[in-house]
């Protein structure tokens, strides 16, 4: 099994798990600003995992392709899904609503990720529904408006913002552009840049 890793997407998968335990971890501990930095990296190293299988697929030996897709799975559900519903709990130190938002989130991207599993893009490389994967850079930015707003005020509008996110993931009239081509380094600079602003706050 270890040997599925010698692909070179799956390698660069198994480099986001590695980012989102650091990202966990940090979080757990009250480092959130820090932990949303480290998710950040798994976030984008997300989008070259796929971007590197379809530059690769001609060279990818039989069943590299099946194994990354569900390998990448479970990194989109530990970034997009599980870990702003720690970061929420976190934060309102496991309220009825931080609660009600937290299942709402992880039912939502439960099922929109089994969609995807089964469904695939559109036909124009959309997806149906927001892709769970908005989670993270959500999480980040709140994070870093923090400071600019009532601590009261922060609580309660981050499981309110994730429970429309949550909305979003499971609606058909939504249709999403895939970040694909030039897309993908432009979405890893920006995901570098808001974490390391993350860190700046972290460390002031």
């Amino acid at each position: 099994m270890i040997g599925y890793l010698a692909d070179c997407a799956n390698a660069i998968t198994a480099f986001a798990h590695l980012f989102a335990v650091i990202g966990v971890c940090l979080a757990l501990n009250g480092r959130l600003e820090l932990g949303a930095a480290a998710m950040l990296w798994t976030w984008f190293l997300d989008h070259w995992d796929g971007h590197v299988a379809r530059k690769t697929s001609h060279l990818r030996r039989p069943g590299m392709a099946a194994f990354g897709k569900s390998f990448d799975g479970f990194a989109d559900f530990i970034h997009g899904v599980w870990f702003p519903a720690i970061i929420i709990l976190l934060v309102d130190d496991g309220s009825l609503l931080s609660f009600v938002a937290s299942l709402a989130l992880v039912m939502a991207g439960a099922i929109r990720l089994s969609y995807f599993e089964n469904v695939g893009l559109t036909t124009d490389a959309k997806f149906i529904g927001i892709p769970v994967s908005y989670g993270t850079p959500l999480v980040a930015l709140m994070l870093l408006v923090r400071p600019l707003m009532a601590e009261q005020t922060f609580r309660a509008l981050l499981p309110l913002a994730f429970s429309a996110l949550a909305v979003l993931h499971v609606s058909d009239f939504v249709q999403v552009p895939a970040i694909r081509g030039r897309g993908v380094p432009i979405a890893t600079m920006a995901a570098i840049a808001l974490s390391l602003a993350l860190v700046t706050m972290a460390l002031i």
